[in-house]
């Protein structure tokens, strides 16, 4: 086999790898969080090392109030009130200029109607209206009362799995202790949550080759090889990540 043809084949064997690339559906992610009191900055810069969170391929439709496992109304816990008195959304990080951005901060603030609680938070994406899906469960953190100083923050960029489009955000609350829902905030209750023009980074360019031969041909085919390992050793840790 001459040169030439040797070249035919690896192009056609990787691009054929990357067409296999492409069919990997689940929904990949990194989240980093804490208390908007702590430095921020220091909070983004953990992002590039956060751990890979898998989550099942992203559902468009169906009934957005079935796709949540948990009660349609609040409810008072041990004699409290729990609350989200405000949320905010920050996105950023459009790479090939689109209009949609791939990282996503989410911070809110949660009450409790005395004392300190101790909580956690479930954060959903519905994409243009269709069912909630699950991306991210925070630690267990405390709150207490109505503090202004205990807002909490989740910054996260999509990675893979996430179509263009604009999409909700919903937050619910959960009591640490027994894991009870206590409550919930989303794009009903503030438009900071709603309508958001996202998409994975994946889509989001990251230096795509497009068409040409020669020298582009075979950059072409390194940024192949490169995307077939990097999702490949994603799949591999799937079964320590996997949510």
């Amino acid at each position: 086999m001459n040169m030439t043809k040797a070249m035919i084949f690896v192009m056609m064997l990787v691009l054929g790898q990357c067409a296999w690339a492409e069919t990997v559906t689940e929904r990949l992610s990194q989240s980093v969080e804490g208390f908007v009191a702590d430095d921020s900055k220091a909070l983004v810069q953990k992002l590039e090392t956060a751990e890979i969170d898998i989550h099942e391929p992203m559902s468009v439709t169906g009934d957005r109030l079935k796709s949540l496992n948990r009660p349609m109304t609040t409810v008072q816990h041990l004699g409290l009130d729990y609350s989200i008195f405000d949320a905010q959304t920050v996105i950023s990080r459009d790479d090939d200029d689109d209009g949609y951005y791939h990282r996503l901060s989410v911070t809110f603030d949660a009450d409790v109607s005395s004392g300190r609680a101790w909580v956690y938070a479930r954060l959903y994406l519905s994409l243009e209206g269709g069912p909630w899906n699950h991306y991210y469960t925070t630690e267990t953190f405390p709150i207490d009362a109505d503090s202004t100083h205990d807002d909490y923050e989740v910054v996260t960029r999509l990675l893979d799995g996430y179509p263009n489009g604009y999409y909700d955000v919903l937050i619910e609350l959960y009591d640490a202790d027994d894991e009870l829902w206590v409550s919930e905030y989303g794009p009903y209750d503030d438009q900071d949550l709603a309508v958001l023009p996202l998409e994975d980074s994946y889509r989001d360019d990251d230096g795509h080759y497009h068409g040409g031969g020669g020298v582009m041909g075979f950059g072409l085919v390194l940024l192949c090889l490169g995307t077939m390992l990097v999702r490949r050793g994603v799949i591999y840790r799937q079964g320590v990540n996997r949510l």
